[in-house]
């Protein structure tokens, strides 16, 4: 699908700059889209996958609890935190996001595509390295929802592979809560990322996107998903 796009905003980050395009394509559709250094993060559009972490993520809690504290891991168009404050016994979300003006973005243009998630009064959002956040949050979270760059196999910031490795790994399972659960957004099948989240997290599971999917053309992403079982380490 052919895209006219025009700038409209962009933001100096310690990652690189992002910047905030409208789209409008010949059948008519039109939203807005980010990139980092030019290569594509994330749009208006074609969410399913991003809305998929949490409803997974939550369903391999252990055991099934309320009064959750979840970090989402960026922002984004907020199609991720929308979905994570949809779930059942949410209290409160933590969004890591290393663009600033992100947040505004998310006020002004992708408002009508989150329900005003920003504005959620469960919602704070920290303008920060998702890795400081994790490394700097022991035993934070039931849950953690991360889709970084455009997942572990296509870094749009090569500072970003931390986060991939067996200690950034090692490092989202000392955040979580005892039977809390980890979820990382892949574009595609990244078997060395899942074998490394599998030494870390036995059990660990790869799902296929698609039957969040609206429609039979959006692609196939995927979901790598584990939890923190036994005692607190």
């Amino acid at each position: 699908m052919k895209l006219v796009t025009t700038l409209v905003d962009r933001d100096e980050t310690p990652l690189g700059t992002l910047t905030l395009e409208r789209y409008e394509a010949a059948d008519g559709q039109a939203g807005y889209q980010v990139a980092l250094d030019g290569a594509f993060l994330m749009a208006t559009h074609g969410a399913h996958s991003e809305r998929a972490l949490a409803p997974i993520a939550h369903a391999r809690l252990e055991p099934p609890r309320t009064d959750l504290t979840v970090l989402v891991g960026g922002l984004g168009a907020g199609h991720t935190l929308r979905a994570a404050l949809d779930l059942p016994g949410v209290a409160r979300v933590v969004v890591a996001e290393i663009g600033a003006r992100v947040v505004d973005w998310n006020r002004r243009f992708f408002a009508d595509a989150n329900g005003r998630a920003v504005d959620d009064p469960r919602v704070e959002v920290r303008v920060a390295d998702l890795g400081d956040v994790v490394a700097g949050s022991p035993g934070a979270f039931d849950l953690m929802l991360l889709d970084v760059d455009n997942g572990p196999g296509w870094l749009a910031a090569p500072g970003n592979t931390r986060l991939y490795d067996a200690a950034g790994v090692t490092a989202c399972r000392r955040a979580l809560h005892p039977g809390g659960a980890c979820a990382v957004w892949s574009p595609c099948r990244n078997p060395g990322f899942f074998q490394t989240f599998r030494q870390v997290f036995p059990g660990a599971d790869e799902v296929d996107t698609r039957p969040w999917a609206n429609e039979v053309s959006e692609p196939a992403d995927v979901v790598y998903v584990g939890v923190r079982s036994g005692a607190a380490q």
